[in-house]
């Protein structure tokens, strides 16, 4: 299995994992243009994109999803409230296919070629929010972004993840001694809002299993309220404590990774 991240937070998120020629691209907040650029840089070929998979319908995590599905016929998975919101997003110009539009629901599981995917529920403040759980026969990718909190029902998917990318989007002080007004600091702190670095910190080292996590992967980072090596020394030490020999990486907010073996 591989993995790259395209871009990750507020000016766009998308990410790419294939495994045996099967790829799915996990958002689509990028535009057309850069997606199709990106792919073309690192050697990646679209034929092999064979679906998409929608956390939620902010902009930054669906800018081209019916482009992309419109121009390689790739279908869309999402929940049912997601797929209508995207439908009357002013901002996103091309929309999804009747054709292609699949729905979801939190909880389900179901197949994608090689993969294994089961919907997590997370709060956000958008028309819905979800992260996945992707598994193959040896590897349990698990992606949880835009987290307003942590909550009981993500702890068994951590528990069994070897790869996890994470939301930690903020540190507290800085938000709180920055510019932003006070209207968009509560939006940001609320259980709706996003997790900051110590949040994720704790609950990835409650619940992850050390024999098991190989990779910690920090997502969406706020260019204002937050700095890479700060995120990365605080979610790091957090699992150094429990015992967890886990790298801990932070994903760049506009360029995309290297391509990652898993």
């Amino acid at each position: 299995m591989e993995y790259i991240s395209f871009g990750s937070g507020s000016s766009g998120n998308s990410a790419y994992l294939i495994h045996e020629n099967f790829g799915i691209l996990l958002d689509a907040g990028l535009s057309f243009r850069t997606t199709k650029r990106f792919f073309s840089n690192y050697g990646l070929t679209l034929s092999c994109l064979q679906a998409i998979l929608l956390t939620h319908d902010h902009t930054d995590h669906s800018k081209s999803v019916g482009a992309i599905s419109e121009a390689f016929q790739v279908p869309v998975y999402a929940t049912a409230a997601v797929h209508d919101s995207v439908a009357v997003n002013h901002h996103i110009c091309k929309k999804v296919p009747a054709a292609q539009r699949k729905e979801f629901e939190k909880g389900d599981c179901f197949k994608l070629g090689p993969f294994r995917i089961t919907v997590i529920h997370v709060p956000h403040d958008s028309a819905d929010n979800n992260g996945f759980c992707i598994e193959t026969e040896d590897k349990c990718v698990v992606l949880l972004t835009d987290i307003g909190h942590f909550t009981d029902e993500m702890a068994p998917f951590i528990e069994r993840a070897t790869h996890l990318i994470v939301e930690a989007n903020y540190d507290p002080e800085m938000l709180r001694v920055g510019p932003y007004p006070a209207r968009l600091k509560h939006r940001i702190t609320s259980p709706k809002g996003h997790s900051a670095n110590t949040e994720t910190a704790d609950f990835v080292a409650k619940h992850a299993n050390p024999s098991l996590l190989k990779q910690v992967w920090l997502c969406h980072l706020s260019a204002e309220n937050n700095l890479p090596e700060l995120a990365r020394r605080i979610v790091s030490e957090s699992l150094s404590e429990k015992g967890f020999n886990t790298k801990v990486d932070t994903l760049p907010r506009r360029e995309p990774t290297p391509l990652f073996e898993l």
